[in-house]
């Protein structure tokens, strides 16, 4: 047996929207393949700059030819490809052609790590990862829309960097090839996030263009309708009132039509105006028309009748009609005048069009935008974090270590403990913006399954402190956990360990030396509600209102100059909300903030 003919047609249309998401795919990689092209040649350039100096010309020559000769060739395929629009044909051979000109640009910066590493000059063998990693992560962010592009680019280049750094052996550089897999797993997941969220991006604009023409062909019959109606009107014209009324009213029933005397009272309906309407003939014969209009909508009615014998057109006007049950329906009216033999008005027909489903449509195209628009900013907060917060503090852990490494002998012990620490604050930061980046990463993805159990919330408030005490006590802050210990609560363990350390570790950054962090909690009707309030700087009313906003991005130093990207207060909010709670702040300037958690009571019995 064959395929029942609506799943066919479903399948059809899925079809159709993959081509044209793949479509539109290869249209945006290759535009922004060409800043990357120019990107490639702007860094060759100074990669040259910097390394003539130091390494046989006649090899780093070699290398920046070739360099140049394949970003050419790209150049070309672009440039072929541009020519091509906005016709397009056989995809996939343009993507093959893109991944084989990714590969050999990343062959290109691949070998060097191996031909021209300046095996004399220890303080230059830092500067090719320096080079090659961030031109790694911009050609994830390039070229994100096609997997295997940036993939295959990403190892191409860094697996040879994390292989120069073990072969060169040594603490420093092993830790420093270790890191360069860890920037491989990032930017793996990263590229895995904001490809899907492009892809969902283009399905939700194309769904938009085919609702659109949908709703233009519905816009379409009704002017198609309606021109028929004014036909009719004309060629009746020499007819009998009644048959001129009778033939307006039954003409096309599948509206509802109506026939009106010029004072507003009905003199005849079609059967599809009982139909919808639920009156019976007997009970509208005779009375107002504004017995099917809303009270509301009585004076745009007699309104619309006057302008109608006035002689003006109306067409396509939105009210509302009102059914026997006092449910009111969305329609779109036209109005006719109609006129006896000598041209005399003697009433009006009016026709309600349901157009219930175009209102639908219409909330739906709302909704894609707004889904449009959150995939577009969590796209634009995953590329800032990428291209500026993840990055920030590899430097400073690759700038120190660097000092360290090459200039041990000039630094007394005060400037190298100084230089330590500074590596210590970077890993940290950096470790906990990856926690918390890869966390959000399987929020948005939907990869985190809320498991509920039973927890005393004394003991999940103290197992969240635990591994901050360390940080709390070098800046001399009390920490009091007041819950009282008799709370249980129904709660996804690893998410509420999550938003409660996520709170910790903020209320121990803007809190001063010397203050205060206390942990409370109460019953509140059918909440539990647990309180984390600080001594801290506290913040001002506009920041409290869009503090968890993705589109905002509030980052604040602490009052030890600790950094942040916002996201750990976006993580507390969805993982609070994933648990059937929610999340409210109060705070004041100099005087400190309170987070206010409010959890169901027993929300799995």
């Amino acid at each position: 047996m064959g395929k029942p003919k609506s799943k066919q047609n479903s399948s059809i249309r899925s079809l159709n929207i993959d081509q044209k998401v793949l479509k539109a795919q290869v249209r945006l990689l290759y535009e922004q393949t060409k800043t990357g092209l120019i990107g490639i040649m702007i860094v060759s350039f100074a990669v040259s700059f910097v390394f003539w100096p130091i390494l046989p010309k006649w090899k780093l020559s070699l290398w920046m030819g070739l360099v140049f000769l394949i970003t050419l060739g790209r150049g070309v395929v672009v440039f072929a490809f541009q020519k091509k629009l906005p016709v397009i044909n056989n995809i996939h051979r343009w993507m093959n052609l893109h991944v084989i000109g990714v590969v050999l640009s990343g062959f290109m910066w691949g070998i060097p790590l191996f031909f021209l590493w300046p095996v004399e000059h220890s303080i230059f063998q830092l500067v090719w990862p320096i080079f090659i990693l961030p031109l790694s992560a911009a050609a994830v962010a390039t070229y994100y829309i096609w997997t295997p592009s940036y993939v295959l680019f990403l190892l191409i280049t860094i697996i040879p960097t994390f292989l120069r750094f073990i072969y060169e052996g040594g603490t420093l550089f092993n830790v420093l090839g270790f890191i360069c897999l860890v920037f491989i797993y990032i930017l793996l997941r990263a590229g895995k996030v904001m490809h899907l969220s492009s892809v969902h991006a283009f399905k939700a604009r194309i769904r938009n263009e085919v609702l659109n023409e949908g709703l233009k062909k519905e816009i379409t019959t009704r002017e198609q309708l309606n021109s028929r109606l004014h036909k009719e009107i004309s060629e009746r014209r020499l007819a009998e009132n009644e048959i001129r009324k009778l033939s307006k009213v039954f003409l096309d029933g599948t509206n509802p039509i109506i026939i009106e005397n010029l004072n507003g009272d009905i003199l005849e309906l079609n059967d599809e105006a009982i139909n919808v309407y639920g009156f019976s003939r007997e009970e509208l014969i005779n009375k107002s028309i504004n017995t099917l209009v809303p009270n509301e909508y009585h004076s745009r009615m007699i309104e619309l009748i006057n302008l109608c014998i006035e002689g003006k057109l109306i067409r396509d006007v939105e009210s509302f009609r009102k059914k026997k049950d006092g449910a009111e329906i969305p329609v779109l009216m036209t109005l006719s005048l109609l006129t006896d033999e000598e041209n005399n008005p003697f009433g009006i027909a009016s026709i309600a069009s349901d157009i219930t489903k175009q209102k639908n449509i219409e909330k739906e195209l709302l909704r894609s935008r707004v889904v449009a628009e959150k995939a577009n900013a969590t796209k634009g907060k995953f590329l800032k974090i990428i291209s500026h917060d993840l990055r920030s503090p590899f430097n400073s852990i690759m700038g120190f270590s660097n000092l360290l490494n090459t200039q041990y002998d000039i630094f007394d012990d005060n400037e190298i403990k100084d230089a330590i620490k500074n590596i210590d604050n970077s890993a940290v930061y950096a470790f906990n913006l990856l926690e918390n980046l890869l966390a959000w990463a399987r929020s948005q993805t939907n990869e985190i399954v809320i498991n509920k159990e039973e927890l005393n919330l004394k003991q999940l408030v103290d197992e969240s402190v635990f591994p901050y005490l360390s940080n709390a006590t070098s800046k001399n802050i009390s920490i009091i956990n007041n819950v009282k210990p008799e709370l249980i609560v129904s709660l996804d363990r690893n998410t509420a360990l999550t938003f409660i350390r996520n709170l910790i570790s903020n209320a121990i950054k803007f809190t001063h030396k010397g203050g205060m962090i206390t942990i409370s909690s109460y019953i509140d009707n059918d909440s539990i509600i647990l309180s984390i309030k600080d001594t801290g700087v506290g913040m001002p009313l506009e920041v409290v209102d869009s503090l968890f906003e993705l589109d905002k991005n509030i980052t604040t130093k602490g009052t030890n100059d600790e950094k942040g990207t916002g996201l750990g207060l976006l993580l507390c909010k969805e993982f609070v909300e994933k648990n059937g709670g929610s999340i409210s702040v109060k705070s004041e300037i100099n005087k400190g903030s309170e987070f206010i958690i409010s959890l169901p009571v027993n929300l799995d019995k």
